[in-house]
């Protein structure tokens, strides 16, 4: 694959390595050190991070495309400045995604405020102040910002400095990165969306303030789609109107698994991987039943009761046959950082580990998302909203007024987990080969016109030399032909073929033939249950003041 070569002055070494290595894993770039800038040739890249702008007037004349950063360090001891809220112009130069929108954001450490010459176009703002300005030259951008590139802390990765709450000390150089490459051919899956609203069951057609009839109206009026996480444990029964509900509407209601028992922490504690096992084959079978009774699919997709995951359950949840999981990426990193404390956690389409389900991104829908939607769609990720049926306490209109800020990111797929994690791949085509980038260990595509020849391209952001080993399955017209091993050797394939890419390491095994878990329905998990569901139940009738904070807190 082509690799774009970006020349940084003084030396590559001024720039954080793990930052480099995530540049890398995100755009086919290599970073090389250059101290003389005359032996740079015309169409090169530099990265200045000498902080000296006479390079700027030592670039003038020639066609290179260039990155100027100060000197200094945004480490958190550094005293904060005033602004808060970072404004991005409507510059076209600017990714369609971040144009006219203004992020709030923690306060900029190393910030001062760029002095603009004749013909420069502002690219983004803090308070007044341009922080972010494009240059051209002989037909060439330069970008100047204002804020130095980061020293990461000890423990930090480059995810610590690219989330919704702390961005532009990043993704000024990402947003240039993928400028220079922008001929390399790689593409990212589609903007893709879900609104997640954890714990309602279809024990009748509505859950404390859902009404699932009023929901899938607004839903298709709005054009959104709501996955209900829903415990298996709940699925003993179903309400034959709540049931037609979400078979009439696919398009906008889906389900999801929300834990097994939805005890404690049921995810995030110190177990065994066989004990882990046990639950998810367990949740796996409780869901199975639950679909041959109602006709409804359940995608095997684990969304954690009360906080997050440890390894030994991701890597449990793949063996048994769940295909991903989603979570908060900041308590995913806080529980498993020695699983994914690769320089590129948080920044690709999901975080994926060797032996482990693959995670999407999820973050909370609440009337100040609109960073976490933004930085999602900039950073290719599936766009996951999660609640709960409280969130609808004042009515649907948060979660239209949500959609409508997706959607004015362009256009958007809208759909169940199981449609946006089939869809986490990227591409890249060489010649009449189309080499497919995977983030799921399920994939389905469609092969486009003009190609030959299918192969694997391991993630960039897994751990190196990890076994990549997939089963292809190919469905030419009515025809499913056989079942072929592949890796990076790149097979023969026909255009309009329907792919689907399983990888080996899913399902390895039979969760019907897997023990229950020591206490498969303890004394407390089922009363629990149903004390939950009532408290949920009977919260419409209670007067919102009366309401407990902890019963709205999740």
């Amino acid at each position: 694959m082509n690799q774009t070569t970006v020349h940084v002055y003084p030396s590559s070494d001024a720039l954080d390595r793990r930052i480099r290595e995530a540049m890398a894993s995100l755009v086919p770039v290599t970073f090389v050190s250059c101290s003389d800038l005359t032996a740079c040739a015309e169409g090169d890249a530099v990265l200045n991070v000498s902080g000296d702008r006479e390079v700027i007037e030592g670039l003038r004349g020639r066609k290179i495309r260039s990155f100027h950063a100060p000197t200094g360090t945004t480490g958190d001891n550094e005293a904060p400045a005033d602004g808060r809220t970072i404004h991005f112009t409507r510059s076209r130069v600017l990714d369609e995604r971040l144009r006219g929108r203004s992020l709030a954001h923690e306060p900029l450490r190393g910030y001062s405020g760029l002095r603009t010459a004749p013909g420069d176009e502002v690219l983004a703002c803090c308070g007044e102040n341009p922080v972010w300005i494009v240059r051209e030259q002989e037909g060439l951008p330069i970008h100047l910002v204002s804020v130095p590139l980061p020293a990461l802390l000890p423990g930090e990765v480059p995810f610590h400095r690219l989330h919704a709450a702390r961005f532009f000390e990043l993704l000024p150089l990402l947003h240039f990165l993928r400028e220079v490459t922008a001929s390399s051919g790689w593409k990212s899956p589609p903007l893709r969306a879900c609104m997640m609203l954890d714990d309602p069951n279809l024990h009748w057609p509505s859950y404390g303030f859902l009404r699932y009839e009023k929901l899938a109206q607004q839903a298709k009026a709005r054009r959104f789609h709501v996955a209900l996480a829903t415990v298996p444990l709940d699925a003993w029964i179903a309400h034959p109107g709540a049931v037609k509900l979400f078979r009439d509407h696919p398009e906008q209601l889906s389900l999801l698994v929300h834990g097994n028992d939805h005890s404690k922490h049921e995810l995030s504690q110190s177990r065994s991987k066989e004990n882990y096992l046990r639950l998810a084959a367990q949740s796996l079978r409780r869901m199975n039943r639950f679909e041959r009774s109602t006709g409804l699919p359940v995608a095997r997709i684990m969304a954690p009761p009360h906080g997050g995951f440890v390894s030994n359950c991701l890597a449990a949840l793949l063996t048994a046959g769940f295909e991903g999981a989603c979570a908060s990426f900041g308590d995913l990193f806080e529980r498993n950082s020695e699983l994914f404390g690769g320089s590129t956690f948080g920044l690709a389409p999901a975080a994926v580990a060797p032996e482990s389900v693959p995670v999407m991104s999820r973050f909370k829908l609440d009337p100040s998302c609109e960073g976490a939607i933004v930085l999602s769609a900039f950073l290719d990720r599936p766009i996951i909203l999660v609640g709960h049926h409280h969130t609808a306490a004042d009515g649907l209109e948060l979660l239209a007024h949500t959609a409508e800020m997706v959607n004015s990111l362009g256009e958007v797929s809208w759909g169940s987990p199981e449609m946006m994690l089939r869809s986490n791949f990227r591409t890249c085509q060489e010649n009449t080969t189309l080499w497919i980038e995977p983030y799921s260990c399920r994939i389905h595509l469609t092969v486009p016109q003009g190609i030959t020849d299918l192969g694997l391209y391991p993630p960039r952001c897994s751990v190196p030399n990890a076994d990549l080993e997939f089963a292809l399955r190919v469905k030419r017209g009515s025809h499913l032909l056989g079942q072929q091993k592949m890796n990076d050797t790149p097979l023969k394939v026909m255009a309009g073929d329907r792919i689907e890419l399983v990888s080996l390491s899913l399902g390895k095994v039979d969760y019907r033939k897997v023990e229950n878990p020591e206490s498969s329905l303890s004394l407390r998990a089922f009363p629990r249950r149903l004390l939950c569901e009532f408290r949920d139940r009977s919260m419409p009738l209670i007067p919102s003041d009366l309401i407990p904070d902890k019963w709205t807190s999740g």
